[in-house]
């Protein structure tokens, strides 16, 4: 047991206030007040020191009740902006968003690198969104990695791009005046959905992301849920077979082999005429030109990851599954014969959706993730 410190409690209020905000826009005082049930005089203070810090603005304009006219309040995304990172194993994005998840501004780049040149490009990368922010305060600079991440710094293990047990925060942030957080990259997409995709108004949501390799970000009561050694949702381990059970898997994952896009493509390139290069898009178009392996593959997909689907919900018991990744992109139009798979497998309904934010969803979970940090986001069950 430990109790809440005096500390603690305002940073839960702030979290109150500031997530209010984001979410209704323009507000005042008295509403404030009245709809998280704090003092008025509590709401002033909180409200004050976020003005001090350039957060909130006046916005201009008032509201009249009883007579008595109350100026509104809003987050000022005019001056805030935050640099979200994404590096891949082939392709490394950069933007430049406002506090509220609107991308201002953004760059990619095609890479084969690792190790030390990545940090070379990730360094090229942020300068440029940085040399477009003047005169905007930078709140921070997020970078999402497909690896292990500890502590918002340390990169236990991203094999795609070469930064195994690599202390990447540190690395950066003496060349920047702003915090510098490392993610998960599925996690940050998992944040980008549930700020400002399908889970808006959720509290639990897991986010599935097939694309070339599997992942899964999983968000309980709005915080990552991380796991004893930070690699919970390595969705591409789960076994569903005795025959997978018998195997050792020293690189991919059971699942990742016969699910994932790399796994997709090694198998239908072993089905195909003169065993050809088939990609995972290419494998759903002869699916859908009526190609009989191609569709025996596809329908074999859509039976594993309903599979999967019924699995996690049953673990978790999610509000919504949002599924995103590259493969995604190519299957949505399974998605009806997916509901339909798993539709009264659990006691709750499960709600799936493909994800409309898409590749965005990892650039504004790190603009979800900075604010994270200037909130100094703190809740309990049932706050937010």
């Amino acid at each position: 047991m430990k109790p809440v410190t005096a500390r603690e409690m305002r940073d839960i209020n702030r979290t109150c206030i500031l997530e209010y905000m984001r979410q209704r826009g323009k507000v005042s005082r008295s509403a404030i007040a009245e709809d998280l049930e704090l003092s008025l005089s509590s709401v002033v203070r909180i409200t004050n020191e976020l003005m001090d810090d350039k957060l909130i603005r006046l916005q201009g304009e008032h509201e009249f009740s009883g007579g008595r006219r109350r100026p509104l309040i809003e987050l000022d995304t005019t001056h805030n902006v935050v640099v979200s990172l994404s590096l891949g194993a082939t392709t490394a994005t950069a933007c430049l968003c406002d506090i509220t998840g609107n991308i201002l501004d953004s760059v990619s780049q095609k890479h084969n690198l690792k190790g030390a040149s990545c940090i070379e490009l990730l360094h090229q990368l942020a300068d440029e969104m940085l040399s477009r922010a003047a005169y905007k305060i930078v709140r921070g600079i997020s970078v999402g990695v497909p690896g292990v991440v500890l502590d918002g710094n340390r990169v236990m293990a991203a094999p795609a791009v070469g930064l195994d047990n690599f202390c990447l925060a540190d690395r950066m942030a003496p060349h920047y005046e702003c915090p510098v957080l490392v993610e998960n990259d599925v996690n940050l997409a998992a944040l980008g959905e549930l700020w400002f995709g399908y889970g808006k108004a959720c509290s639990n949501l897991i986010y599935i992301h097939v694309g070339t390799l599997l992942g899964m970000g999983i968000v309980l009561d709005r915080c990552i849920l991380r796991g004893a050694h930070h690699g919970a949702g390595e969705l591409g381990y789960l076994i569903f077979n005795d025959d997978e059970l018998k195997k050792a898997y020293p690189q991919y994952g059971a699942l990742e082999e016969s699910l994932s896009g790399y796994g997709l493509q090694r198998i239908a390139s072993s089905r195909a005429e003169g065993s050809r290069p088939v990609t995972p898009k290419e494998l759903f178009e002869l699916a859908q030109s009526g190609t009989p392996w191609a569709q025996d593959m596809v329908e074999a997909f859509q039976r594993k990851l309903s599979m999967v689907l019924v699995s996690v919900s049953a673990l978790f018991d999610p509000e919504i599954i949002v599924l995103g990744g590259g493969v995604m992109e190519s299957a949505c139009k399974y998605l009806p014969a997916i509901r339909a798979n798993i539709a009264l497998k659990t006691p709750n309904p499960i709600r799936l959706e493909h994800s409309k934010l898409g590749r965005n969803a990892r650039i504004l979970g790190g603009c979800a993730s900075i604010m994270h940090h200037v909130m100094h986001y703190s809740v309990i069950k049932g706050m937010l």
